[in-house]
């Protein structure tokens, strides 16, 4: 409608809900080591739920292969 009108419509940013309570979360706090892995696997995951595309899905894989590895130890 407003592309019709000539008008540019609006830039939206996604909004990442995060549940405090679910248990990949709460085992969050005992994972400094690698928090910075898992909060990008967790915001890598649900881009691709929405239906879109990782900007490096090379290095989406590594990561989790890498934190199953270290959970199997």
């Amino acid at each position: 409608m407003l592309k019709a009108a000539g008008q540019k419509a609006p830039v939206s940013q996604p909004i990442l809900e995060i549940n405090p309570q679910h248990p990949v979360v709460l085992r969050l706090k005992s994972e400094e080591k690698r928090f910075d892995d898992w909060a990008a696997v967790l915001f890598d995951q649900a881009l691709l739920a929405e239906g879109g595309q990782l900007d490096d899905p090379a290095t989406f894989v590594r990561r989790v292969n890498q934190l199953m590895l270290e959970m199997g130890s």
